[in-house]
């Protein structure tokens, strides 16, 4: 059940897509929304005397923190017209940086949306590291919306990307929270192995069996890449039954201190069309 849902105000283009998306998606679940504005300070620092910082520092933080009133101002005046519970909040991340801010603030929701990294774009890294640290460091799904996406007042067709992983599990459970009763759940299963320990005799299967005693319509496809990547036979997969939603679970190398995203999400992420819902 969806009840609290966090959208950062990333400062990247699709940042007024994914606001739109959270407002329309926090009204239809009668959820409550923060909006969190990161404030991205410079990192304190004592020079090598032991003095404090210098007075240009010092000047910096008063300008910086207008910037993001202003900023928080404007959702304000756009959140007033709205007919949901909200509350905004500017973060002084004084010693992270402003996605770690993000991620800290969405361990105490249901939901981080935030927009998806646009091909060629130039915050394309900043995109990138906001949904990096979100799915890796704050322990909740996250849901990327690409350009123009809007939100459904109910999910009624979902692409489940199966594979039998803690990832893809994690993922297609946080998802429930959003299906509405009914809906049409395609569990796409791409190179399956029959019998290999992880699927089983009939890949898919079990999965879809637990899915139906959820109260949902399920469909099991197995497809075969051909040469495609996953993604692109998932997303493929996706238009071709019309989904509103695509789940997968998300990949990478988290100790790493530049993230490192698995191949099939950073893949998904670079040519979706629809939202997509990951969860690590």
């Amino acid at each position: 059940m969806l009840r609290d849902l966090l959208v950062p105000l990333t400062g990247t283009a699709g940042e007024p897509d994914a606001l739109s998306f959270a407002v329309d998606l926090a009204s239809a679940h009668r959820a409550h929304l923060t909006v969190a504005v990161p404030l991205d300070l410079p990192l304190t620092l004592v020079n090598p005397w032991g003095f404090p910082p210098d007075a240009v520092e010092a000047e910096l933080y008063p300008r910086l923190r207008e910037e993001a009133e202003a900023r928080a101002a404007s959702v304000r005046e756009r959140l007033d017209r709205e007919d949901l519970s909200w509350d905004l909040r500017v973060d002084d991340a004084h010693y992270v940086d402003p996605a770690r801010a993000v991620a800290r603030n969405a361990r105490y929701a249901d939901l981080c949306v935030i927009p998806a990294p646009r091909r060629g774009a130039d915050d394309n890294d900043v995109a990138h590291a906001y949904f990096s640290v979100a799915l890796f460091e704050s322990g909740r799904p996250v849901l990327v919306v690409p350009e123009g996406a809007k939100a459904p007042k109910k999910f009624e067709r979902i692409l489940v990307g199966w594979h039998p992983t803690r990832e893809a599990t994690r993922a297609l459970h946080d998802a429930l929270g959003l299906v509405a009763a009914g809906a049409m759940l395609d569990v796409t299963v791409v190179d399956p192995v029959e019998g290999d320990g992880l699927h089983g005799e009939e890949p898919g299967a079990d999965i879809a069996a637990h899915l139906v005693r959820h109260a949902c319509k399920v469909t099991v496809h197995r497809q075969q890449s051909a040469g495609q990547s996953v993604a692109t036979r998932l997303l493929l997969h996706a238009d071709h039954v019309k989904s509103q939603l695509l789940v997968a679970g998300g990949y990478g190398h988290s100790r790493m201190r530049e993230w490192m995203l698995g191949g099939t999400t950073r893949d998904l992420l670079a040519g979706t069309r629809i939202p997509l819902l990951f969860s690590h």
